[in-house]
């Protein structure tokens, strides 16, 4: 009998209306434990190379972690997979197009739990509803509802509808109106405005007329049972007392909430997130999430000012374009007095969210969830806008309809560059409320939420915005160079000329463009205290980045399939490999599990290859090519192509990106050998030169930068 998870999933066909249940053997799950391990396993086996990514032959997977559902903490994430729309699309070495490539998004919340207690360890849909339908696991039973109440409604009305017909207790995740019209940049929202956001899965979804997937599980009738619960019992209350005590309110406590006006200052020292890789780190981060109840918005103001944030649209400084005083608008503190009740994801002792009580919301519910850190620069510095109440609408108003706030916060800077190069103009703006047009800038952001309700109905230029900044910049001439975009999917809000290592996972990575990839950098900062197995990530000179971040990727996958939260890698000393084992009866070792990661990320890479999805497009604004005149990031150009190439190296890839065949042998992924014989890789390397404003040709400046080197 299995232990620690069900050992089956189940297989929906919509075209059919039919299911059935497929058992894995324990070697599969010792080989890719779960999430969108388990998915790239799913998926690549039962795919055809080349299909449409909204056509009926896509497979859509909602794939809960192997630890998820249990009570290991950080474990509640779920992964939602399948081939991406918005992702690795564009001419291959061929000249043929590429119709997407891999794609993964990542919620928390409750939801991946109830998976579990349905009885699965993940659920994938085949083929296209001949109507709107959700699917509803109701205990042991499950059914295929006809959707039509619910087609049209946003994902609160959604939740609100099935709670109301099926009760309170079934948890819900569904599309809002972006999915539903197919916008490439649509996500799945769970728990009223959670999203697995990127990779444009919700525009999946919406393809298949799959409304929602609804679950009330039946724990007795669905008990997994753990190889040892008292062993993992153990380890995870002794973890959660050192994080309690960590956590425990004090002085520490108040000089994090007061972060903001440290924010100059920290600029002018230079001081960036790499002064905070010691042992007192894990203190700093719990410190920050939890007891000052601040979650990601910690951050909202310091960044803006070290470098990390991109300010109008990349372009931008930020003690110059979006100074302090602006930046303090949405500084943590001030967004935390709006706070109702903190929650946290299932089994998170973190506590990070926050419900926020707002008064100006034109929904009759006048909650909404606190704004990430993403969505608020997104809405911010990357746009100029400074307006709390406007933020605080947009974030509602995109939870609601179920779509991605870092690709929508870029689209939105994309058009005010347009508008500002003359390339839109006030009669692309006509729509049902303005017949005469209206003319966006990044002074005014009185027509924010109205470009936004367009891109949601796809009415007027909405239509063309509604797919991202790389489809908008193929039908509106001259707009390429303003689209920040990496293999298609708009660059999060971390400039990789401050953190290169992410600029490396925006372009290497088969999810590109995505600030929760494997980066040496931004996920490795006391990871080594929490695995002590994984010792020193500091790289001893710039040769060593693409050895370290092969590491860091293997690492990652394992969080991905194991269903963890990132962010626990640097809240300290970890029982990661004890409660596996505990769970499991495994006896895992360090090797094994990162041989595991290794071999979930070269499943993944051999998707791409075979889809002809493996590219190293990125904006060269992005990589500082011109650099920067002024500000933190002044004349820093990063060459992201030499440790891209390393990386490959060290993980078994070719220079072009495709894995090599010995590689595929040793990881046994010998199914995918045959692939490789229609594998493409990159069509052309990284061209790291760029024209200047006479029309000469300059290479970038590549100079060192210390904080790679700990210096």
């Amino acid at each position: 009998m299995p232990k620690g998870y069900h050992g089956k999933v189940l297989i929906v066909n919509l075209t059919e209306q039919k299911w059935h249940e497929e058992q894995f053997d324990e070697k599969i799950y010792r080989q890719y434990y779960g999430g969108y391990g388990l998915g790239v396993y799913y998926i690549y086996k039962h795919l055809k190379p080349g299909i449409d990514p909204l056509g009926e032959e896509n497979i859509l997977g909602f794939c809960p972690g192997l630890l998820t559902g249990s009570p290991v903490p950080f474990s509640g994430r779920v992964m939602v997979c399948g081939k991406s729309p918005l992702t690795g699309k564009g001419k291959v070495s061929d000249g043929q197009e590429c119709s997407g490539g891999w794609g993964n998004a990542n919620s928390g919340g409750t939801f991946g739990p109830e998976i579990k207690r349905a009885g699965y360890d993940a659920i994938f849909f085949e083929g296209i509803a001949a109507k709107p339908t959700y699917l509803l696991i109701d205990g042991t039973n499950i059914s295929l509802v006809d959707a039509a109440e619910i087609w049209g409604k946003d994902a609160i009305e959604t939740e609100k509808y099935i709670a109301k017909t099926h009760g309170s207790r079934v948890k819900v995740a569904c599309i809002g109106p972006a999915g539903e019209k197919l916008s490439l940049i649509a996500g799945v929202v769970n728990d009223s405005g959670r999203l697995a956001a990127r990779s444009g899965l919700g525009a999946v979804m919406g393809s298949k007329k799959l409304k929602a997937l609804c679950i009330r599980g039946d724990t007795k009738a669905n008990k997994i049972d753990y190889h040892d619960r008292e062993d993992m019992m153990v380890h995870v209350k002794e973890y959660l007392a050192r994080f309690r005590k960590l956590g425990k309110k004090g002085l520490m406590t108040k000089l994090v909430a007061s972060m903001d006006m440290m924010a100059p200052l920290m600029r002018v020292m230079k001081i960036g997130n790499d002064a905070f890789d010691s042992p007192a780190m894990a203190k700093t981060v719990i410190q920050m999430f939890s007891a000052a109840s601040l979650g990601t918005t910690v951050v909202n103001v310091t960044s803006t000012q070290n470098g990390d944030s991109p300010i109008k649209n990349f372009k931008g400084i930020g003690y110059k374009d979006f100074s302090p005083k602006h930046a303090k608008k949405f500084g943590g503190k001030k967004i935390r007095k709006m706070m109702k009740t903190p929650y946290g994801c299932f089994a998170c002792p973190a506590r990070c969210g926050a419900i926020l009580e707002y008064e100006g919301l034109p929904y009759p519910e006048k909650e909404t969830h606190r704004p990430e850190y993403e969505t608020c620069i997104a809405f911010g510095g990357l746009i100029l806008n400074d307006d709390l109440d406007l933020l605080l609408k947009v974030n509602e108003l995109l939870n609601r309809a179920g779509m991605d706030t870092i690709s929508a916060g870029s689209t939105i800077a994309f058009v005010y560059e347009c508008c500002e190069r003359g390339l839109l103009a006030k009669k692309d703006f006509i729509c049902k409320d303005y017949p005469e047009g209206f003319l966006p800038s990044w002074t005014n952001q009185e027509y924010l939420l109205q470009i936004l309700k367009m891109m949601i109905n796809r009415e007027g230029i909405g239509d063309i915005l509604a797919d991202g900044t790389r489809a908008a910049s193929e039908k509106i001439p001259r707009s390429r160079k303003f689209s920040m975009a990496a293999n298609g999917q708009e660059i999060p809000m971390h400039d990789p000329r401050l953190d290169p290592m992410l600029g490396v996972t925006y372009i290497t990575d088969p999810t590109p463009g995505r600030h929760t990839a494997a980066s040496l950098n931004f996920e490795m900062l006391g990871a080594k205290y929490f695995l002590l197995e994984l010792g020193d990530m500091k790289p001893k000179d710039d040769s060593d980045l693409g050895i370290l971040q092969a590491k860091t990727a293997k690492f990652h996958q394992t969080m991905e399939a194991n269903g963890m939260c990132i962010f626990a890698a640097n809240m300290g000393l970890f029982p990661y490999l004890q409660v596996m084992r505990a769970l499991t009866g495994w006896d895992i070792t360090y090797d094994e599990l990162m041989e595991t990661g290794h071999r979930i990320q070269t499943l993944r890479q051999m998707f791409n290859a075979r889809e002809g999805a493996i590219r190293h497009e990125i904006p060269q604004r992005a990589i500082g090519s011109p650099p920067l005149a002024k500000g933190p990031l002044k004349n820093k150009s990063i060459d992201l192509e030499s440790i891209a190439q390393v990386y490959y190296d060290s993980m078994g890839f070719e220079t072009n990106g495709v894995p090599k065949k010995e590689t595929l042998e040793k990881l046994s992924l010998d199914f995918a050998i045959a692939d490789l014989k229609n594998a493409k890789g990159i069509p052309e390397p990284l061209v790291n030169d760029y024209i200047t404003q006479d029309g000469k040709k300059n290479e970038i400046n590549t100079q060192p930068i210390p904080s790679l080197r700990g210096g």
